[in-house]
């Protein structure tokens, strides 16, 4: 049968006959979708040299069960999957150990030591302060050691690193962390070395670190066309950036929790498909950006302008109730975005505004991204086996096993049953092996 194509504005749709299979877009139009629309938004949404906000489908195509042998694609009616979750039990133990011990690191210690050690123990404050900067960056430390082999060293390294990036090529958050962390302890270093020390300057460690990830957060957010001369994580230099936030989540999951090529690509795809995500991206390094320089530049000011004492316990203690304050509510915002993406995700006028990044592919990339997903491939086979395997089958083979071999023991068991209680105990879902669409055309 030949396919049938009509606008929703020609052909309103009818009950289809049994023998026919509707795609997703065969639905009418949301009710009050017209008037949404204003007249230069219908010609931009129809113009096809208009890449940012054309529809992924004009028109709505009808076809019978030979014309389309594999009936509806579920993946249609959700947005692009990102294949990746953090609610298993081992990352989520360990995001709560880490940031636990940074808390206890750069949050507790340094304010019980600094009250216990000057009131308590009665310590000059040049001593003091001596002792706490030589106890703090031990744990911040660690983890920058730690991405920095994963990026250049261990096994695997470049599945981990940006899409196009070389050999020796870091990821931007793993530049902007260190610059944070270099305004952290210089004013630490220099504060606690003078004689006497001085506990301003000291008191500025935390407020400086979050002015240097809150500054960019804000510019990458404000300017949509912002453009620097040398690589950011996956893009070129004096390439369109996207806000931060979406480089800080790329290159987070991607190396420290372990999404690797495979979740850069997912997520470039998501972002590129939905313009839910890449308002939600901005609007949330807006609030963190604007937020955080506030907060830091109020520390300072009363760290300068008060007695030691209070300026240091602000110093210390606010940024953390400032993260503590702002972190379930991004939770909470972002997970109601995300339902509405997904409730909306039909609507071409709200969602449907696609943004391609036109990232630059090497052929590194495409071997790694290849052989990740040849052992994906090769692990969810061996699964998908052993989960199909009959019990029956398993016990009948461990018996006739038995019988050949002449072994009377009762204990002992047939490879095929013990294979399948391994696999079936390392089994995974089936869509986190799944390949996220990608287009045809060079990225």
């Amino acid at each position: 049968m030949p396919h049938r194509h009509a606008s929703f504005a020609q052909d309103p749709p009818q009950d289809p006959p049994s023998d026919h299979r509707l795609t997703n877009m065969d639905r009418p139009p949301a009710q009050g979708l017209k008037e949404t629309v204003s007249h230069d938004d219908t010609h931009d949404i129809h113009d096809p040299s208009n890449e940012k906000i054309r529809p992924v489908s004009d028109a709505i195509t009808i076809t019978s069960d030979d014309d389309a042998p594999h009936g509806h694609n579920p993946e249609d009616d959700a947005p692009p999957s990102l294949n990746y979750t953090l609610h298993t039990p081992t990352r989520e133990r360990w995001i709560a150990v880490f940031f636990a011990l940074l808390f206890v690191e750069s949050g507790i210690l340094p304010l019980i030591l600094f009250y216990s050690l000057q009131w308590g123990a009665h310590l000059s404050i040049t001593k003091n302060l001596a002792i706490i900067t030589s106890l703090i960056g031990t744990v911040s430390g660690l983890k920058v050691a730690q991405r920095t082999w994963f990026l250049l060293l261990k096994n695997g390294h470049e599945s981990r690193r940006p899409i196009g990036a070389g050999r020796w090529g870091f990821d931007f958050f793993h530049i902007l962390i260190n610059v944070g962390l270099a305004a952290f302890f210089i004013p630490l270093i220099i504060g606690s070395s003078m004689n006497p020390a001085s506990v301003p300057t000291v008191a500025m460690a935390l407020p400086l670190f979050m002015l240097a990830i809150c500054i960019p957060m804000v510019i990458s957010s404000l300017d949509h066309n912002f453009r620097l001369p040398f690589r950011i994580s996956s893009f070129p230099p004096y390439h369109p950036l996207p806000p931060l936030t979406y480089t800080i989540v790329e290159d987070v999951i991607a190396v420290d929790g372990g999404g690797g090529l495979e979740f850069r690509q997912a997520w470039r795809h998501r972002y590129e498909a939905s313009r839910v995500l890449r308002i939600l991206l901005r609007d949330v390094g807006m609030f963190w950006g604007i937020s955080g320089i506030l907060v830091a530049g109020a520390c300072i000011a009363v760290a300068w302008t008060t007695n030691d004492d209070i300026g240091y316990g602000i110093g210390y203690g606010i940024p953390w109730l400032w993260a503590f304050v702002c972190t379930p509510i991004t939770i909470v915002w972002a997970k109601r975005e995300l339902e509405r993406e997904r409730r909306e995700w039909h609507d071409v006028v709200h969602v449907h505004r696609e943004k391609p990044l036109h990232l630059v592919e090497t052929q590194d990339d495409r071997e790694a991204y290849a052989r990740m997903m040849a052992r994906r491939s090769s692990s969810f086979s061996r699964v998908t086996r052993a989960q199909t395997m009959p019990a029956t089958a398993a016990r009948s083979g461990g018996e006739s096993e038995r019988s050949r071999s002449g072994s009377g023991s009762e204990g002992a068991s047939s490879p095929d049953a013990g294979e399948l209680k391994d696999t079936r105990r390392k089994s995974l879902p089936a869509q986190f092996f799944s390949r996220p669409r990608r287009s045809e055309e060079s990225v």
